[in-house]
């Protein structure tokens, strides 16, 4: 048994602390002691507190400007879409208030789509609009609602655009400081794991198999996802 190897450079930032933070977490569960990690721990722990201030100033970052607009429009089309729902609730043709009730099924199961972080809202918006478009596009046109997921789609798309060109253009890259901790983090984090694994080849893996297991089974858990965004965007770009 070792310690698997996690896509640490393909992580998205929230993936990367994420990820840090749960095996911090195991750590702390089993102990410094036990896994005598004594001499690598400190490091890596300075090194994910360093990461959550960098992410912090990120993420700050992002709540103003364009993107912060363009998340309010979004919202609004949205907003007004659950509205146009519960006003044909009231409808008085019988057909359009069917409609009305099956379409607020659907939103209801998307019920704080508004308040989700940017990437969760936008992969959540793009879920919603493949249902309302192919399964419950009929009641969408009875409820008059067709235009309005033209409009959230363009909404979406544009906020897609806007984060996109935020992390390839020049101005728009994270702070040096966030590559930085990344960087430092993940090198703490590979001592550590190096160490584990050193430990279990001299000493035999007993002490250490229970530890191993987690943590493989949540790099496995992130390595996972990672293939399934690469198969969703390699189907995006054909």
């Amino acid at each position: 048994m070792e310690i698997l190897n996690a896509r640490l450079h393909d992580f998205r930032n929230e993936e990367h602390k994420n990820f840090h933070t749960e095996v911090n977490d195991l750590i702390i569960r089993f102990t410094v002691e036990a896994l005598k990690i004594q001499r690598y721990y400190p490091a890596f722990s300075a090194a994910l507190d360093a990461e959550a201030e960098a992410l912090d100033v990120v993420q700050k970052s992002m709540f103003t400007g364009p993107i912060a607009d363009a998340d309010h429009i979004r919202d609004t089309t949205t907003l007004g879409m659950e509205d146009m729902v519960d006003a044909a609730l009231r409808h008085f043709n019988p057909d359009v208030r069917a409609a009305a009730r099956r379409l607020k099924i659907v939103f209801d199961s998307f019920k704080g789509i508004t308040t989700k972080p940017y990437d969760a809202q936008t992969a959540a918006t793009d879920v919603l609009l493949t249902q309302l478009q192919t399964t419950y596009r009929t009641d969408m046109q009875t409820v008059g609602l067709t235009d309005w997921a033209t409009e959230l789609a363009a909404n979406n798309q544009a906020l897609k655009n806007l984060v996109g060109e935020r992390y390839t253009d020049e101005t728009g890259k994270p702070p040096q400081n966030m590559k930085e901790a990344r960087k430092q983090l993940d090198a703490a984090y590979r001592n550590v794991a190096k160490l584990v694994d050193c430990l279990m080849f001299v000493e035999g893996p007993e002490a250490y198999e229970a530890f191993v297991a987690e943590l493989n089974e949540r790099i496995d858990k992130y390595n996972t996802n990672l293939s399934l965004r690469d198969g969703r965007n390699a189907e995006e770009e054909e």
